[in-house]
């Protein structure tokens, strides 16, 4: 009889003799590996598009593509002869193909080799007349912008989500590093947590039967402007949790900042109580996944520069000492000493008008916290300080972006809470919420940040439709 540990023993060995017999095999090859492997003289098979086709007597000259190259590279060089491929004047830039043949060593002191066709199939033909991308023309943002459908075919696009890819997959790590939970929190709910109204409303449904519209659910139900209730929850079972969701505001503005449909990362950690603690994770977070980005996705922020587009604030985030840290107060004091908003009322929201003058004028366009905000301001679970007029929150201003996220700790009193619910009048709707509490929760913090608006900032990318694959904003929802 076989002992479980021998058991467990064999069925890893299986597995990973699996995966390394199949691993050279399992997914098409790519022009990367080929870069990487140099497997020379050897039959390969590749697909892929012609970004260009150049012709020198009897030689065609295929730059193929695939969109799998980091570097500045980004295509293999395909040679094929007239005589063998008769065929060849069919193809036209854009077209996808299949090529089998071998790669060699180049004779061209610039190349170190290139791919010799032995077989070339035509996958589809590419109606050029209308295709947005022409051979050796530098596409802009703005223009990649009216074929959203078509723009990761452009290198410059390509590096914009390679470097969203990065931060992604740096979250994802840092988090794994530090004991972090990942928790799915829903989409749909029936809370409008940030107190604002801009949510979309699931619309009733048309009976069949009787032709008489109908809720879905036995409630009002909203696309989720924030998961941070629901991760709340998570938070006092696991301790230290976090989420990665699309999220929805039903903002009605044209700005280059707004989308109707964004991804938030939202991060909620339990046993906090000071709100230098949540300031201290949260730089740590930004500073650790910046710096990340920066030193690997370096080709991508040359690509960048390389079309106008500087990421100017980044190096001066990562080698910022200390990030100022100024109460709402201050800031407003700061205003009203100026020409342009001496007239800043009490109790008033700041504009990006405001936080670009404080980032600029007062903070030498350094990165910087604005904390304790008055209560009246926030939504219901914001912890209130002992002056029970502001409470423990920050919005963090960065440079040419404004606000780019916010956080605070939560209301963990019981009896404090229950009255913010009920002067809102929502107890009986977040009596779940409140239950949290009645049954000895814990003390949590955390904080949002969009991860449009992150990129944006460590980027220099202008426009917040230029990071997201299909925005979606007022009036505009294509794809």
């Amino acid at each position: 009889m076989f002992r479980l540990p021998l058991l467990l023993q064999l069925r890893r060995v299986t597995t990973t003799s699996i995966s390394y017999r199949f691993s050279h095999s399992l997914y098409p090859l790519t022009i990367r590996e080929i870069y990487d492997k140099k497997p020379l003289n050897q039959s390969i098979n590749l697909i892929g598009y012609l970004l260009n086709i150049r012709k020198l007597k009897t030689h065609y000259f295929l730059d193929l593509f695939d969109g799998s190259l980091t570097n500045n590279r980004k295509h293999l060089q395909v040679v094929a002869s007239l005589d063998d491929h008769p065929d060849l004047p069919r193809l036209t830039h854009g077209c996808s193909i299949n090529v089998q043949g071998k790669l060699v060593k180049s004779t061209h002191p610039k190349q170190e080799f290139e791919f010799v066709a032995e077989n070339i199939n035509l996958i589809n033909s590419c109606d050029t007349s209308h295709y947005p991308f022409k051979p050796k023309s530098d596409e802009t943002l703005l223009t990649l912008r009216q074929d959203e459908h078509l723009r990761l075919r452009s290198p410059l696009a390509q590096a914009i989500f390679r470097l969203r890819h990065q931060l992604t997959f740096s979250l994802y790590e840092y988090f794994h590093n530090h004991n972090f939970i990942q928790i799915q929190t829903p989409c749909l709910t029936k809370n409008d947590c940030e107190g604002g109204g801009e949510t979309f409303r699931i619309q009733p449904y048309q009976s069949k039967v009787t032709q008489k519209e109908k809720e879905y659910f036995n409630t009002q139900v909203y696309l989720t402007v924030s998961g941070q209730l629901h991760l709340e929850t998570a938070a006092n079972g696991f301790g230290r949790v976090y989420t990665l969701n699309p999220t929805f505001r039903a903002d009605k503005n044209f700005s280059r900042f707004h989308l109707a449909e964004f991804w938030m990362l939202e991060v909620e950690i339990a046993g906090l109580t000071k709100l230098d603690q949540l300031l201290d994770i949260y730089i740590h977070l930004l500073r650790t996944v910046a710096t990340q980005i920066y030193n690997k996705c370096s080709e991508e922020f040359k690509y960048l520069a390389n079309h106008n587009i500087q990421s100017k604030y980044i190096e001066q985030f990562l080698n910022q000492e200390t990030y100022p840290r100024i109460s709402y107060q201050q800031a407003v004091e700061h205003l009203r000493k100026s020409t342009d908003f001496h007239d800043f009322p009490d109790n008033g929201d700041f504009t990006r008008a405001h936080e670009s003058y404080l980032c600029k004028t007062i903070m030498n366009n350094q990165a910087f916290f604005i904390i304790n905000y008055p209560k009246k301001l926030k939504p219901f679970y914001m912890l209130t300080n002992d002056d029970n007029t502001t409470v423990a929150n920050f919005d963090f201003i960065y440079p040419s972006i404004g606000e780019l996220s916010g956080g605070s700790l939560r209301e963990h009193r019981y009896e404090q809470l229950k009255l913010c619910l009920d002067e809102l009048d929502i107890t009986h709707d977040l009596q779940w919420y409140l239950d949290i509490r009645r049954f000895g929760g814990m003390p949590t913090g955390g904080f949002g940040l969009g991860i449009e608006r992150f990129l944006m900032a460590i980027t220099g990318i202008d426009n917040i439709r230029d990071v997201i694959l299909f925005p979606r904003f007022y009036q505009n929802c294509n794809g």
